[in-house]
């Protein structure tokens, strides 16, 4: 029996239910092979989600539960970013469409909801709240109160009601009260701008003396956008998640988010708070099961249901789907020469990005290296476990699609042209700096294992885990297979510069390398004359034989700065979706006129980080 500072509901014993998901990252068709998704027949493929299957297993758990008591639908944030439809939410605003349709009460901002900057957070919410109600955007310690007018949107959202601290439902007979926080590790990878966000447990506590004394709820209900982590014995017990109610005794429950765990029982804080997380991508739904009688809570039961081809889907959120490809085309794909559902490679087996087993991710690691490599003429593409975002499935057919290959690569936008798709940005260094480079990203972060080693093409390197860190790297070569390799000078003496791609979003930590070592290890990115770049714009290739072109520059920019190829038209950045798709797409084929086929065998598994005993 769990006990602790509820309301006194009333006399009688009452139960209510929690279905609850989180980091669902846009999986409107789930993730696997997009030509495999079949929601309205059974048994038939093995992608796990899909928003038409989780909207039908809502609606059927929520009539079965609702026999006992009032049934909540919460989301712990992480709701957009990860796929196609997620590149589109500025244009169409899909995402809270959709949860509204299926039935969610409130979901709250997660780390990712930012990746198009506060104003493309903006335009997203507001486009779907314009075409609907959509469900309550809870967040208790967002402050977008400054002057930057990208946050204009924001503000105007906080004004109507859409965005809120907290939000108050009575049903079933007891008044519930919802908030949401977004946890300090998750803010270190959110792109907010000019936005703030106040220290999360600080904000729960005057949220939760709100609720409590002024709203006089009996229930309190944290969406807790924080994560979790392991203990020492690998036991799922620490993390903001569990923090959060041991800091904040008010706290009742917790539907975590952010780590992407699959609890299959719920941690308990301070003897009493059920703290939950279902995963990732909409794979699971949770349903917890909570009595209340008087002072005390029970959790009755707690469970996750696998969301896969056992179940049939919503025809209506199905079409709903397929009504908002169309704007995903033709925001995203259309401007580079390529549409949502177009195949562009086969796959003989599964291309796993697994950030553990890093042998079983080398083969798509290549694949996005070499790409990167390709579109630019780099020495070197480089990029890092986390940046590949879902592996390529075989499923049935082996048909990759646009979609799918989007999955792989969709964070971020870019810097002339903000249409969705982190940017392919070039810069030179010595043979020292690219040590300290690698140096850094091999340094394994525990809260996220295996996410920052680092992956290469036109280079190899060996490295010693038993050495000091910041001294593991004991080679580096540059070259391929082709071309062979040769040694790179790492003292320092050699100054012959480099040119390395990667994209965006891991240029701007690497040139923070740095500050974030506190000089241990010095880099200065520079351009092909050696000195330090001085912008963004300037580390872009844009070479005009590249398919598509350059929208309107949403501000003043010194075209002087870019690098362009002879000819005429508008300079275009290279998109890391892009360089991938044009690489699978340039593949050789068998015969004319099928599908070319990406090889799998001891070449493209060259490795090229190479681990010494």
């Amino acid at each position: 029996m769990l006990t602790g500072p509820l309301s006194a509901v009333a006399q009688a014993k009452k139960t209510f239910t929690i279905l609850h998901t989180n980091d669902m990252h846009s999986a409107f068709v789930g993730m696997g092979p997009a030509s495999d998704y079949t929601p309205f027949t059974l048994n038939d493929d093995k992608t796990r989600g899909g928003y038409a299957r989780i909207a039908a297993l809502i609606a059927a758990r929520k009539k079965a539960r609702e026999v006992q008591g009032p049934v909540l639908v919460l989301d712990a944030g992480d709701f957009s970013m990860g796929t196609a439809f997620a590149a589109a939410s500025r244009e169409i605003g899909g995402e809270l469409q959709l949860m509204a349709h299926m039935g969610y009460d409130a979901t709250t901002f997660g780390n990712h909801e930012f990746d198009l900057g506060p104003d493309g957070l903006g335009k997203a919410i507001g486009v779907a709240s314009k075409a609907g109600r959509i469900p309550a955007v809870l967040s208790a310690n967002s402050d977008f109160s400054g002057g930057d007018p990208t946050l204009a949107g924001l503000q105007q959202l906080v004004q109507a009601g859409v965005i809120r601290r907290h939000l108050v439902i009575e049903r079933g007979g007891i008044r519930f009260g919802i908030f949401g926080v977004l946890g300090k590790e998750a803010q270190i990878y959110t792109s907010g701008g000019a936005a703030k966000f106040p220290d999360p447990v600080e904000s729960a506590r005057e949220v939760v003396k709100t609720l409590r004394e002024t709203e006089k709820v009996d229930v309190v209900v944290a969406l807790s956008h924080g994560g979790l982590r392991k203990d020492k014995d690998g036991h799922f017990s620490a993390g903001e998640d569990v923090e959060l109610p041991v800091a904040v005794p008010g706290i009742d429950v917790v539907i975590g988010g952010h780590s992407h765990t699959e609890l299959r029982e719920p941690i308990i804080a301070n003897d009493r708070t059920p703290v939950v997380q279902t995963g990732k991508e909409g794979r699971n739904l949770g349903e917890l099961v909570i009595t209340v009688d008087g002072a005390r809570l029970t959790v009755e039961s707690y469970r996750l249901y696998p969301i896969d081809d056992s179940i049939a889907g919503d025809h209506a959120i199905a079409d709903e789907i397929d009504n908002l490809k169309k704007g995903v085309t033709a925001a995203v794909f259309a401007s580079r020469g390529y549409r949502i559902d177009q195949p562009l490679a086969l796959t003989p087996q599964d291309l796993s990005n697994d950030f553990i087993d890093i042998a079983a991710g080398t083969i798509l690691a290549n694949i996005v290296t070499d790409s990167f490599r390709k579109a630019t003429q780099a020495d070197v593409g480089f990029t890092v476990n986390g940046m590949m975002r879902a592996p390529l499935l075989r499923g049935k057919t082996g048909v990759v699609t646009v979609y799918d290959a989007f999955a792989v690569a969709p964070l971020g936008a870019g810097v002339l042209d903000m249409t969705a798709g982190s940017t392919l940005v070039t810069g030179y260094f010595t043979g020292r700096e690219l040590k300290n480079m690698l140096e850094f990203f091999l340094v394994d972060n525990p809260t996220h294992p295996g996410e920052y080693f680092p992956r290469a093409s036109g280079m190899r390197f060996r490295y010693d885990k038993s050495r000091p860190a910041f001294d593991v790297v004991t080679a580096i070569e540059l070259g391929d297979l082709d071309r062979g390799y040769r040694a790179l000078d790492l003292g320092g003496n050699d100054t012959r510069l480099v040119s390395l791609t990667c994209t965006l979003y891991v240029a701007l930590v690497l040139v923070a390398i740095p500050k974030y070592t506190k000089g241990k290890l010095a880099l200065v990115a520079k351009n092909k004359s050696g000195q330090p770049l001085a912008s963004k714009v300037e580390a872009l290739d844009t070479p005009l034989e590249n398919s598509g072109y350059l929208l309107a520059p949403p501000g003043t920019v010194d075209q002087g700065s870019v690098a362009t190829s002879a000819g005429s038209g508008a300079p275009r950045e290279i998109k890391e979706w892009q360089a991938i798709m044009d690489y699978l797409r340039d593949l050789p084929a068998k015969s004319k006129g099928e599908l070319p086929m990406i090889p799998v065998d001891a070449r493209a598994a060259e490795v090229r980080a190479i681990k010494v005993a």
